[in-house]
C-alpha cells in the first residue's frame, strides 16, 4: 500500500490550518468538560466547587490526572486528526522518525539544561521591564493563581507520588504539546509560508501565550523557539519531546526534594536568575544548536556516500 492510500484525502496547508484551528477550539472545550466532569464525580462535588477543591494539597493526584487528561484531549487530538489529511502516514506526518544520530540526544540534553538557565534569566529580565501599574497588578494576580495551582498540584509525599507527578506533569505534556505545537502547528505554518523561522517564531509566540503568564512569557517563548529549531534541524519529534520532558521533569523532581521547605519551593517555582545570564546561556545554546545542525549534515553526507 502506498503512503497516499493511507490518507483520507489531501488538503492544502491553508485548509489544514482552518481545520486545525477549528478542531483545537472544540478539543479545548471537550478537554475541560470531560476532565472536570470526571473530577466532579470522583470528589462528589458540584462544578462550582471544583476550583477550590483542586487547590487543596490532598487532591494533588486528582489535579494531576485532570490536567493530564485535559492536555491529551485538547492538544493530542487536533494534531492526530489533521495528520489524516495528508499524503503521508499519520505516524510520519506527526514527526515520529527515528533519531539518526545518537549524539543528538546528548546535545539536546545539554540544550535543555542550558535552557533552564536562559529561562530563569529571562524571567528576571521580564520583571525589570517597566509596564503600567494596572498591567503589572493583573500579571501578578495571574502569576499568584498559577503558583497556587502548581503548588497544590505538586504536593508529593512519597517516591510513588513523584513518579505519578512526573508522568502527569512532565511526560504527558511533553508528548501532547509537542504534537500540537511543533509536529502540527509549526509544520502547517512552515508548509503554508515556506519560511521555517517565521513558522518557528510564530509557533513559539502562540505556545507561550497558551500558558497565560506575563512574567513567564519570554522564558516560554525562548523554550518554544529552541524546541522549534530542534524539530526543524532533526526532523524528528522525539527530540523536542525529550527536551520538553527534561525541562518539566527537572522542576518537578527539585520540588519533591524541597517539599518540606516552603521558601525553597517558592524559589524553585520562581526560578529566576540574574538577567545577565541571558547572554552566556544564549551563546552556549547557539553553539549547541549549530553542533546539532552539523549532526544532521553528517547523516545526509553518509547517505550520499
Amino acid at each position: 500500500m502506498s503512503s497516499s492510500e493511507t490518507s483520507i484525502f489531501e488538503m492544502s496547508p491553508g485548509l489544514k490550518m482552518a481545520l486545525f484551528i477549528g478542531l483545537s477550539g472544540i478539543s479545548l472545550i471537550l478537554g475541560g468538560m470531560i476532565s472536570f466532569s470526571i473530577v466532579a464525580v470522583l470528589l462528589d462535588i458540584p462544578f462550582t466547587g471544583l476550583q477550590s477543591a483542586l487547590l487543596q494539597p490532598k487532591n494533588a493526584s486528582i489535579a494531576q490526572f485532570a490536567n493530564a487528561l485535559a492536555s491529551i484531549i485538547a492538544f493530542g487530538l487536533p494534531g492526530i486528526a489533521v495528520a489524516f489529511f495528508s499524503k503521508n502516514k499519520v505516524v510520519s506526518e506527526l514527526g515520529f522518525a527515528r533519531i539518526k544520530n545518537w549524539n543528538q540526544i546528548g546535545l539536546v540534553v545539554l540544550i535543555a539544561i542550558t535552557g533552564l538557565f536562559l529561562s530563569g534569566a529571562l524571567g528576571d529580565l521580564t520583571e525589570k521591564i517597566p509596564i503600567p501599574i494596572a498591567l503589572r497588578n493583573w500579571a501578578t494576580q495571574m502569576e499568584d493563581q498559577y503558583k497556587k495551582a502548581l503548588y497544590a498540584m505538586t504536593q508529593m509525599k512519597s517516591v510513588l507520588d513523584l513518579l505519578f507527578a512526573i508522568i502527569a506533569v512532565a511526560v504527558v505534556p511533553a508528548i501532547v504539546e509537542e504534537l500540537f505545537f511543533r509536529a502540527s502547528l509549526q509544520k502547517i505554518l512552515m508548509d503554508w509560508t515556506g519560511k521555517p523561522y517565521v513558522a518557528i517564531i510564530a509557533t513559539a509566540l502562540i505556545f507561550s501565550a497558551f500558558h497565560f503568564s506575563y512574567f513567564g512569557f519570554l522564558s516560554r517563548m525562548s523554550l518554544g523557539i529552541i524546541l522549534g529549531i530542534i524539530y526543524f534541524y532533526t526532523k524528528t519529534i522525539w527530540l523536542p519531546m525529550l527536551m520538553h520532558f527534561i525541562n518539566n521533569g527537572i522542576g518537578i523532581t527539585i520540588l519533591y526534594f524541597v517539599r518540606n521547605n516552603p521558601k525553597k519551593m517558592d524559589a524553585v517555582i520562581d526560578g529566576n536568575l540574574p538577567y545577565y545570564w541571558v547572554v552566556l546561556a544564549l551563546l552556549v545554546i547557539i553553539i549547541l544548536c549549530k553542533k546539532l545542525k552539523e549532526t544532521t549534515h553528517h547523516v545526509q553526507l553518509e547517505k550520499s556516500i
